[in-house]
């Protein structure tokens, strides 16, 4: 479903070069729920915003339902950390649920139908009516994956989209969305600079260098299936999990590709 090929991205700007992405070869297949994290500044954000079409890689290339990516492609969509500026406040909260809806010229019946279809997914059937400033910050991230879903992707990015919201919404909002995956079986890529949540989360952690970012390591999450924030993170696999995660990450940032001993 996703292909990442000797993805290469480089910035040149004010005469300053830099090196962002390396060189970087993943997949993940379909309806797999991968998370990628890594140290800061590795270059996570860039990746995502490079495999949604945002970004022209510098080298290599991604594939998403096999087409090469040269433009946001159709059957993706990406939720972002930053819900308060992906929303529009003038707009009704089923309003902005629609807005990719629209652009795909579906009819207003089956539009209204698929946004509170999604709005009833992520626990906020109802506020259809309401503006999002009306909503707290926890809502109006769940509002940004209702679009997402609304939109029915095969694949799905999101870029550290729970780091904005308090600890006990953030917990609410990793059960919500792995229960929206198993639901729609979406393949799923979930970019956060936090451990915990990435064992929680994923079937599988792909963890990166230092910049120019490599796969550092790829690491398969053998939790049970069902998973839930006391028993799973008590459980003792877990903490043997996150302790692998952040011993490669401490490990990386100690000897960044391109490191001269």
């Amino acid at each position: 479903m996703l292909e990442v090929d000797h993805l290469n991205k480089v910035y040149d700007s004010h005469g300053r070069r830099v090196e962002a992405i390396g060189d970087l070869t993943f997949t993940v297949p379909e309806g797999q729920f991968a998370c990628v994290v890594g140290p800061s500044g590795c270059g996570k954000t860039t990746l995502l915003r490079t495999l949604a079409g945002l970004l022209p890689p510098t080298s290599g290339e991604v594939q998403v339902l096999r087409r090469r990516v040269t433009e946001p492609p159709a059957g993706l969509a990406v939720v972002f950390q930053e819900y308060g500026r992906s929303l529009f406040p003038w707009l009704r909260v089923r309003d902005n649920v629609e807005l990719p809806l629209r652009a795909q010229r579906i009819a207003k019946a089956r539009r209204r139908e698929l946004a509170d279809e999604a709005l009833a997914a992520v626990g906020l059937a109802g506020t259809g009516s309401a503006y999002p400033w009306q909503l707290s910050g926890g809502m109006q991230q769940r509002v940004a994956i209702a679009r997402a879903i609304a939109y029915q992707p095969r694949v799905l990015l999101m870029d550290e989209p729970f780091a904005a919201v308090d600890a006990q919404t953030r917990a609410d909002l990793e059960d919500l969305i792995r229960s929206v995956w198993q639901r729609l079986g979406v393949t799923l890529l979930f970019v956060t600079h936090d451990i915990d949540e990435a064992v929680y989360l994923g079937q599988r952690v792909v963890i990166l260098s230092a910049a120019p970012t490599r796969v550092a390591d790829d690491l398969d999450i053998d939790l049970p299936a069902d998973r839930d924030q006391l028993t799973t993170r008590a459980d003792p696999r877990f903490t043997e999990l996150r302790s692998r995660v952040y011993a490669q990450i401490q490990k990386v940032k100690a000897d960044p590709p391109g490191k001269e001993g």
